[in-house]
């Protein structure tokens, strides 16, 4: 596909995402949905494996154009929420997970999370898909300078990340986060 034509699907990606009648609305993170966003992370992971306040404000200052919210439509409730950081190193590793390196292209995705009365109604999908093919690598300014997207996952979610995200998965990682076993995965801009 060429660069002309992948620039008009995501020009009618982006209107059909920015449609009125979508029931959900996406929005940069500001320091006012800090809270929000802690409260759906403590309640979405083990907490030896959830974000601190500080984390999430941190990477919601400095890698503010990573941090995309997912609201509800009529209520404009946070439901749900992708956060990453950028790296100049190659691999994810646990520097490069808790670091913001302005100055790097690969894009560590730190969470894709949907708050638990939410969940099983299609937010994960929709969210992650608007994340990667629209907020990143659809918007030319930021799909320059983001090569590649990598996050670590458990077992359970390869399937959801490679049918959604079009993930390929690396193998396990080496990152050891909290009990269980983490898998590597990436995209890359240029398929």
């Amino acid at each position: 596909m060429s660069r002309e034509d992948a620039s008009a699907r995501a020009t009618r990606l982006r209107a059909s995402f920015d449609d009125m009648s979508s029931p959900y609305v996406y929005t940069a993170c500001s320091s006012d949905d800090i809270a929000d966003v802690y409260a759906i992370e403590r309640a979405s992971y083990p907490a030896d494996e959830a974000a601190s306040l500080e984390s999430l404000t941190m990477r919601c200052a400095e890698a503010n154009e990573f941090f995309m919210l997912c609201r509800c439509s009529s209520t404009n409730a946070i439901i749900g929420y992708v956060c990453s950081t950028l790296t100049a190193r190659e691999t994810l590793d646990h520097d490069s997970m808790t670091t913001h390196d302005a100055s790097g292209s690969t894009l560590c995705v730190h969470s894709v999370v949907v708050a638990p009365s939410w969940r099983s109604r299609g937010v994960g999908k929709a969210l992650l898909g608007r994340y990667c093919d629209e907020w990143i690598f659809g918007d030319e300014r930021l799909r320059q300078r983001v090569r590649v997207m990598r996050l670590l996952c458990k077992d359970n979610l390869i399937a959801f990340y490679q049918t959604y995200g079009g993930f390929t998965l690396d193998g396990k990682s080496s990152v050891v986060h909290g009990a269980e076993t983490w898998f590597d995965m990436h995209r890359r801009a240029d398929p």
